[in-house]
């Protein structure tokens, strides 16, 4: 028997940490420059003078598969040959854990 090989992409959503300085007067200050973003991502203020990102990591701990719905109706779940060829994915698939257990369980 011959081995054939294969990967998935499988798309995720997961948050990310970035620590950062902000240089001003006093603490005050430098919370209502934070404060005038309203929630933006601090990489769109970054200039390495005020605004100066320290560090960055991705939490994989807080990382969830991402459904069909969530993703515009797009797949979230790609199978590929080791060649690169597209095999399938799961924009076809109502439910992965129904769909085994009808054929294997």
């Amino acid at each position: 028997m011959e081995a054939f090989g294969f990967f998935q992409d499988r798309k995720v959503t997961c948050w990310e940490g970035t620590r950062f300085e902000v240089r001003a007067e006093n603490y005050e200050e430098a919370v209502s420059l934070v404060q005038s973003w309203q929630g933006e991502d601090v990489v769109c203020f970054e200039d390495n003078e005020q605004i100066i990102i320290t560090d960055g990591e991705t939490l994989y701990e807080t990382s969830e598969h991402l459904s069909i719905e969530e993703n515009g109706g797009k797949p979230t779940i790609e199978i590929f040959a080791d060649n690169g060829e597209d095999i399938i994915n799961n924009s076809i698939v109502k439910s992965c854990s129904l769909e085994f257990t009808q054929n294997f369980g």
